[in-house]
This record gives C-alpha cells, structure tokens and sequence, in this order.
C-alpha cells in the first residue's frame, strides 16, 4: 500500500475531483483524498494524502496557503472569475501602482469574509455554487480569515497582479472583489495558481501528466507521513510506551511541550501517529495501522 502526501500540480479546466480520479487510476489506489480543493479554473498544489495519510487531513488543510493572482479591474463576472458572465465598468482604472500597492497591504491582518455564492460550502446540506447556477442566491455567514501577507507584483493592461498567503478558508474571489469596491471599480480574479501551503513548496509539485508507478519509490515526490506532520512538535517513545499508545491508553511523558497536538514516532523513527500531550500524559487521537 502507498502511504503519504503527493503535491499534485492541478492543471486548469480540471475539476480537483477529476484530477483526484486520474491519480488514483495512473497509481493503481484505492484510499486517497483531496485536502483543500481547486476551483476548475485554478492551477497549482493540490494536496493529495493517500493510504493512511488520509488520517492527518485536517492537519494539512489547517496550513496557511500562498498564491499567485490576476486581478482584472473595470470588469466584473458573474462568478467571480472567467466561468461566468462579464461585464464592463465605465469608471476610470488609471491606478497608479503606489495606490493598488497601498490598497493590497490594507487587507493584511484578521477581518471577517463572507464566502461566495459560487463556493462548495454547504448550507442545509445544499452546496452554494448549485443554488447560484439555478439564479438563487441566499444569505451567507461572514467568517474570520487572515491575510498574513500580500505583495504588488505588477500592473498592465487593467490587470493586477499580486501574490497572497492567508489563512484557511480565503477566498481569494472576494479578496479581489473586495479590493475593487476598495478601489471603487469592477474586478475579478482572472487567474489563480496555489504555490505553497504550509512549508510545501512548489517545486514539490508533480504535474498531472508526469504521474506514473514509478512515482511509488520516490520520496521527493511522495511525501512520507512523518515529513507531512514535519510543522508539529515530535516526541520519541519506547516501545513499551507504544503498545500502550496502540491499545488506546495514555502514557507518562515527562516534556516542556504541554497542551498541544504532537506527532509521535518510535525507536526506529517511525511514525506513530498524533497524540495530544497534557500534564505530561500523552494521550493517542490518530494512530497509523502498519497491518
């Protein structure tokens, strides 16, 4: 069995569910998931954990997330991106690029931000982006989100382009949407590529079209479990510890780590699984089957 993380380089016009379907087929599995998805029009690191990795989910999609965009200004889409219907503003876009740099910086820092009706958050079990295709749109509610950091890349031709890492759950179409009624005109993201989500870089992406077998044997490319959980604090336990840990007990573990998640692993460096660690007693919450 396979186990671990692939940073697939989603292509455009793929859906994320389509492209997981290809993975599976070109690597002969079964257990896999997405963590964090792509809308079609979107490019770049799609996290993909196979096997037993799909246990530390959460543990990726909770990671802070960079991209790359283009902002069209004095055009507005219906979806807010180049899917839906556009149309043109007559107000003037002659931005200088002190004035979009300022105004991308004012988004740094935690807000509230309601997600867009084209979006697969649920509510009443219904997905949004269906009831916006039927003409239908209902009340959403806000949510906190952070940007972290935003960057003026350049500006030509009424497009602007930036480069963004925010928090988990962003939308980066009201991001830009937002902008343009900060900067009192149309907008919308024209182009969007992910290129890095916690410490993954980019040049750990593999592209679709590159995926084969051969893929099963190599660790740069398959991200093993350990390295996957490499952002959360790591504590070694015998193997006594560990049967313990396996039959569902807490053990003693005298540590200055207190009050978090931790990854454990065992004499041989293996990964364990994720314990949470509190008054020096850990206790397991995820646990890897080596069977």
């Amino acid at each position: 069995m396979i186990n671990g993380l692939l940073l697939l380089d989603k292509p455009r016009n793929i859906s994320s569910n389509n492209a997981l379907k290809e993975v599976k087929k070109k690597l002969s599995i079964k257990k896999a998931g997405i963590v964090g998805i792509l809308d079609p029009l979107a490019t770049g690191m799609l996290p993909i954990v196979i096997g037993e990795a799909t246990k530390f989910s959460k543990y990726i999609e909770l990671l802070n997330k960079s991209y790359m965009v283009d902002c069209k200004l004095g055009y507005k889409s219906s979806t807010g991106d180049e899917e839906g219907v556009i149309e043109k503003d007559d107000r003037p876009n002659d931005f200088h690029p002190s004035e979009l740099k300022s105004n991308l910086e004012s988004f740094v820092g935690t807000q509230e931000q309601t997600p867009p009706m084209h979006s697969a958050i649920k509510v009443n079990g219904v997905r949004l982006y269906k009831l916006a295709r039927q003409g239908i749109e209902i009340e959403r509610k806000s949510r906190l989100i952070k940007i972290l950091n935003i960057n003026f890349l350049n500006y030509s031709s009424n497009i602007l382009s930036f480069e963004v890492t925010c928090s988990k759950g962003t939308y980066i179409r009201t991001l830009v949407e937002d902008l343009g009624l900060k900067l009192n005109i149309f907008s919308y993201t024209k182009y969007l590529r992910r290129t890095k989500i916690g410490p993954f870089e980019e040049n750990r992406m593999v592209p679709l079209k590159n995926l084969n077998n051969e893929i099963n044997n190599n660790p740069y490319y398959l991200i093993p479990m350990n390295s996957m959980l490499s952002h959360m604090k790591l504590l070694t336990i015998n193997d006594d510890d560990e049967l313990k840990i396996r039959n569902g007990q807490s053990i003693y573990y005298n540590s200055d780590i207190q009050n978090v998640e931790i990854r454990m692993q065992n004499n041989n460096k293996n990964l364990i699984g994720v314990g949470f660690i509190k008054d020096n007693y850990i206790s397991p919450k995820r646990l890897i089957n080596f069977k």
